[in-house]
């Protein structure tokens, strides 16, 4: 598997956090691989074969070959993937999606929709600039050239933009109410434009941020106790962990775990 990575320039980096590209042969054979919730908000471009997605054992959806797709709020969604799979990612900011294009953002959370569904003719551009570029470096270069044109339209920034991103940076850690207090609105303000703009409650997302920051580091340190881990990703205890996982992952920690390495194992063997 090649797996490619760029943080986003700083001119357009208060809309786009990073673009990545990760390609792949799975000639012959099909692999599916459970999601968790999770906070991102991104545009996929499917240069070769599409994924199928399915929810829990139901059946299976071809993606849009361009697909915005919003932040996940629960388990069972599941991605197979077969072929020769390419795709072009661009991750946004917790408010980027929403302050380029002022989309209402709770009714894309649980959801990939086709690009043009979401940004009507604007999509044409971008679409056919992706796809034309030779290499990851291009793709990249045209997107961000894309994003900075409509960045001149944007809303401004405002205390909120600064507050959800400080949400990441922490990885869900930092209270809600002392982030609000840093926006500049009231508590209730705070959670109903957060939601407004990002999608999801700023409880929530800070929530599937742990669970990420957890899993991740489980992935990357098998060797480390998730003691350490859940300690270390900022829950109370473990009991708290595990409730978190099962409610948003469908699977405790050792069992969610253990099907994404296998995942991992069948793909390392398939390219091998």
């Amino acid at each position: 598997m090649e797996i490619l990575s760029q943080p986003a320039h700083a001119a357009i980096r208060r809309f786009v956090r990073s673009f990545g590209q990760r390609r792949v042969s799975l000639t012959g054979v099909c692999v599916t691989t459970p999601l968790a919730a999770r906070p991102d908000q991104f545009i996929e471009f499917y240069l070769g074969e599409r994924y199928r997605i399915s929810v829990e054992d139901g059946p299976s959806a071809l993606a849009p070959k361009t697909a915005v797709v919003g932040p996940q709020t629960r388990p069972g969604l599941r991605l197979h993937m077969t072929g020769d799979i390419d795709v072009f990612t661009i991750r946004f900011q917790p408010t980027g999606f929403h302050r380029l294009f002022g989309a209402p953002m709770p009714a894309l959370a649980d959801q990939g929709v086709a690009l043009g569904d979401v940004l009507g003719r604007a999509a044409t551009g971008l679409e056919d600039a992706i796809r034309d570029a030779e290499d990851f470096q291009a793709r990249v270069l045209a997107a961000q050239q894309w994003v900075a044109r409509r960045a001149f339209r944007s809303s401004r920034q405002s205390g909120l933009d600064h507050a959800a991103r400080l949400i990441v940076a922490t990885r869900g850690r930092a209270r809600i109410d002392a982030i609000a207090d840093r926006s500049g609105l009231s508590l209730r303000q705070f959670q109903r434009r957060f939601t407004a703009e990002v999608g999801v409650s700023p409880k929530f997302y800070a929530r599937t941020l742990r669970l990420e920051a957890a899993l991740a580091a489980r992935n990357r340190y098998p060797e480390r106790s998730w003691t350490t881990i859940v300690h270390d990703a900022g829950y109370a205890d473990q009991a708290h962990f595990i409730r978190d996982c099962q409610l948003l992952a469908g699977a405790t920690p050792t069992a969610f775990v253990a099907q994404a390495t296998g995942v991992a194992e069948m793909f390392n063997s398939e390219i091998a």
